[in-house]
């Protein structure tokens, strides 16, 4: 059968339940994500102190954000083979499985194994997630509903920090933090088995009478949620390449390298300075003088930020270019992230902790949502998740870097050193930006398919 135009018939669906049902079961996988990587550290934190072993304070984090560097290349690619809903599912079986394991056994190389594993579970989860809420959203409004899944997606970061807040003098509370990933990840499988392939991807492996099957689904359901008769004619079929086997080094290649690397070494940067500075802001207030359960306590309220972050990030994303918006936060995100380190009373550390957070989370929408558009179908997946695993990267040496800082000056003296590390690696990303990001703003997802279509 031919094509099913899977473009023009999503592009002109206007915003209905089924739309949102969709978009609020895939954030379940980011949620399960960012509770993850934002409760890891102040929950080893208070954990490995409390079994005299504080060598691992730094290991822990680390070997999370190895697995998810490691699943973000591996589970990526594996998304553009076996399709977007079965990835889902290979991802949060793999959480499940390591933190379950880690909640059970000794604290010795089993545990760094075992979160290991977990951070594979979890490493293409963001690029996945964005990359499925893409090709369900219409063009005009892509940029909004990625950032809406992402915000409450990264309300497991607010929960995470809150149960290790709650857990930093229970004994076993880093195994039971663990233990509530492992369930909520399981029982999250389940209810994502509601959610249909995307259309786009089977159209474009020239599965069409799938395409069409899900595609009559979508507007059944659609029309029936709106209550319309008839829904509105769908525009012609954009005029895009023929599919093709694509491999990992496409991109690579001269129609793709200049967007690969605007990708990479912006989540390079803010993978590093973000990542660390989240996960070691208890390290940092520490090095100020309060006791651990307060700086705890402190991260969990700087974490509220991370939803408010995407929640605004989700009314400005489709209103200006996206590179200019990471350009503009990154840049902000330099100055605030320097007051928080010299803020002198309480209430000025938690402000200018939730404002660089917010940045942090601002921008992340802008980044993930720019990097899985620049690339067509059959190489969405891969790309994206390559370039978010380069975040993870960043993420998995920041804390190598504070360890060796800390190792070398001691915990009081870490802190300036922390921070401007921090800094620097925001203002390189508002650089990379402005330079050498394109312009994607409100195109289609096939018309940016075109190499020549974006300067």
């Amino acid at each position: 059968m031919s094509a099913p135009n899977a473009a023009g018939r999503l592009d002109r669906l206007p915003a209905s339940r089924f739309l949102w049902t969709c978009l609020v079961l895939i954030s379940l996988g980011v949620f399960w994500d960012t509770y993850m990587l934002y409760s890891i550290g102040p929950l080893s934190s208070a954990f490995v102190k409390a079994q005299h072993q504080e060598q691992l304070a730094t290991r822990i984090p680390t070997a999370l954000f190895l697995g998810t560097f490691i699943g973000a290349v591996l589970l990526g690619r594996i998304a553009d083979r076996i399709g977007r809903a079965r990835a889902f599912t290979l991802n949060l079986t793999v959480l499940a499985i390591g933190a379950c394991v880690a909640a059970l056994v000794p604290v010795n190389f089993l545990l760094l194994l075992a979160i290991f594993v977990a951070g594979i579970g979890t490493g293409a989860e963001i690029p996945l997630s964005v990359t499925y809420v893409q090709e369900l959203a219409p063009s005009a409004r892509r940029g909004r509903l990625s950032s809406l899944m992402l915000a409450i997606g990264f309300l497991g970061g607010t929960t995470g920090g809150i149960i290790a807040a709650a857990m930093a003098e229970v004994s076993g509370g880093f195994r039971i933090g663990l233990l509530i990933a492992a369930a909520g990840a399981l029982i999250t499988i389940g209810l994502r088995l509601w959610v249909p392939e995307s259309p786009r991807w089977l159209e474009r492996g020239g599965r069409h009478a799938e395409a069409e099957a899900v595609l009559r689904r979508i507007e059944s359901a659609v029309q029936r949620g709106i209550g319309a008769e008839r829904l509105p004619e769908p525009a012609p079929p954009p005029a895009v390449p023929e599919a093709r086997t694509v491999s990992t080094m496409t991109l690579l290649k001269p129609a793709y390298l200049r967007r690969t690397l605007s990708a990479w070494l912006i989540e390079l940067c803010q993978g590093f300075g973000s990542y660390g500075f989240t996960t070691f802001v208890p390290v940092m207030l520490y090095a100020r003088g309060y006791d651990l359960v307060h700086a705890v306590g402190y991260t969990a309220l700087i974490q509220l930020s991370y939803p408010a972050g995407t929640l605004l990030s989700s009314f400005i994303t489709d209103r200006i270019p996206r590179k200019w918006g990471m350009a503009a936060f990154y840049t902000l995100n330099v100055g605030i992230g320097i007051g928080f380190y010299f803020a002198g009373t309480d209430w000025l550390v938690v402000l200018c902790g939730f404002l660089t957070s917010m940045l942090i989370f601002i921008d992340g929408p802008l980044l993930h949502t720019y990097e899985a558009e620049i690339y067509p179908t059959e190489l969405r997946g891969r790309g994206a998740g390559t370039s978010f695993s380069i975040s993870r990267l960043g993420g998995f040496l920041a804390p190598l870097a504070a360890s060796a800082i800390i190792a070398s000056l001691g915990v009081e003296a870490a802190g300036p050193y922390l921070i401007v590390i921090a800094a620097a690696s925001w203002l390189a990303c508002a650089l990379f930006a402005a330079l050498l990001a394109v312009d994607t703003s409100t195109r289609s997802l096939e018309r940016l398919a075109e190499p020549e279509a974006v300067s």
